[in-house]
């Protein structure tokens, strides 16, 4: 097993972008919604994938845990990979990108709710380079992290502060941690700051208070357009302190539905609105992109505005759509919400519809062709029939919506 510190070379050649479908706190549909026929590629605003001039940075929704593709120029990195359940489902994911080799992997920490899918990523991907935490951890999911790198004979480095890498025409910096002795696992998590361009992007992990704080006082380049919220919205990280140092313009959270510890939490939404960033949300809207032509990001999606934490949204009982990685459609459910009629194919006195993202099509509730929608391409949404006109999709001849 290789351990020493260095850059790593180029991978090849994919692409990853969507469309925007609907405007407030929906479920991203994250199918290949604008399929050019001819060449094969996904396009957005007129802009064909893996072209130059576009990062493209996708957090998956992998339920309470994080999972980001990073591509530019051709080249990818995954940053941590979601839990055991979602690991089939990230592995597809990058497949249907057309990812067939990562220029960089990186651990963040060894919880397996980062680290699971990093291990079925390595198992089918080769990998030039990991970066990962210098620590050890007691658990079957970490052994199976070594063992899948030194079957692979894959480099593996154990970066400081301040080494800096680069991705195609991107770079990344390593912000945190300090040290790798930290009694709390998350606060040896590897964070960095991607730039490209005038754009940054900033994700550490589940680094807590104490490691924000070190960062702010040692200076470290911290300010970016976008920052993932560490820990999944916790409040034992984004503190406002931090926040006001990040200045992001947004910020994605990045957690499961029902998930049992409350996140996101209000404090940390709170925050979020202190700062005045956007906020984007996985367990809301399903895998977010965001894209930067150098200058400024864009998203495939509008923000989120609903700030209801994590306790309240389990108690209000948001439904969960679709199985594990699946992007349904899921609008926010009002505290005081009127009861669905899915016979009339309403929801508070909204019109709702099903889509096949793969025929894209979109039916009522009751018409006979959803049941053999598969699931994968099964989605939910509930607005206005000509949203989904403008994004692509046609109505069914046979339930006529």
């Amino acid at each position: 097993m290789k351990q020493n510190r260095g850059t790593a070379g180029k991978s090849v050649l994919a692409a990853l972008l969507f469309l925007a479908l609907v405007s407030g706190c929906t479920a991203a549909d994250t199918s290949l919604e604008d399929m050019d026929a001819a060449s094969g590629q996904d396009k957005i605003a007129g802009t064909e994938l893996g072209e130059d001039g576009a990062l493209t940075v996708t957090f998956l929704d992998v339920g309470q845990g994080n999972a980001v593709l990073v591509e530019q120029d051709g080249e990818y990195m995954l940053i941590d990979g979601g839990d055991r359940e979602y690991s089939s489902f990230v592995v597809s994911y990058l497949k249907e990108q057309g990812v067939d080799e990562f220029a960089y992997v990186i651990a963040s920490h060894y919880d397996a709710d980062h680290l699971n899918g990093i291990v079925g990523a390595l198992n089918v991907f080769p990998c030039k380079l990991v970066l990962a935490p210098d620590y050890t951890a007691d658990s079957r999911v970490y052994t199976s992290f070594l063992d899948v790198i030194e079957e692979r004979d894959i480099e593996l480095v154990y970066p400081a502060v301040g080494d800096t890498y680069t991705l195609g025409g991107a770079e990344f910096t390593v912000v945190c941690p300090d040290s790798y002795d930290a009694l709390d696992a998350n606060d040896n998590s590897v964070g960095v700051r991607l730039t490209y361009g005038e754009t940054s992007f900033l994700i550490c992990g589940d680094a807590g208070t104490g490691v924000e704080r070190e960062m702010i006082e040692r200076g470290i380049a911290l300010d970016s357009d976008v920052y993932l919220a560490s820990h999944h919205g916790s409040s034992g990280s984004s503190s406002l302190e931090f926040l006001q140092a990040v200045g992001p313009e947004a910020v994605v959270i990045s957690a499961g539905r029902d998930n049992p510890y409350g996140h996101p939490t209000a404090e940390v939404l709170e925050n979020i609105q202190s700062v005045e960033a956007a906020l984007y949300r996985t367990d809301l809207q399903g895998t977010l992109t965001a894209v930067s032509d150098g200058s400024a990001v864009t998203w495939n999606v509008a923000a989120c505005t609903d700030y209801r934490d994590g306790e309240i949204l389990e108690a209000a009982g948001v439904p969960e759509e679709t199985a594990a990685g699946a992007d349904a459609e899921v609008a926010g459910v009002p505290e005081e919400s009127e009861p669905s009629d899915p016979a009339a194919g309403t929801v508070n006195g909204q019109a709702e519809y099903v889509m096949n993202r793969n025929t894209k099509k979109f039916h009522l509730p009751s018409c006979a062709s959803v049941s053999d929608i598969s699931p994968e391409n099964k989605a939910y949404f509930t607005g206005n029939r000509e949203e989904l006109i403008a994004a692509g999709y046609e109505p069914c001849k046979r339930c006529a919506p």
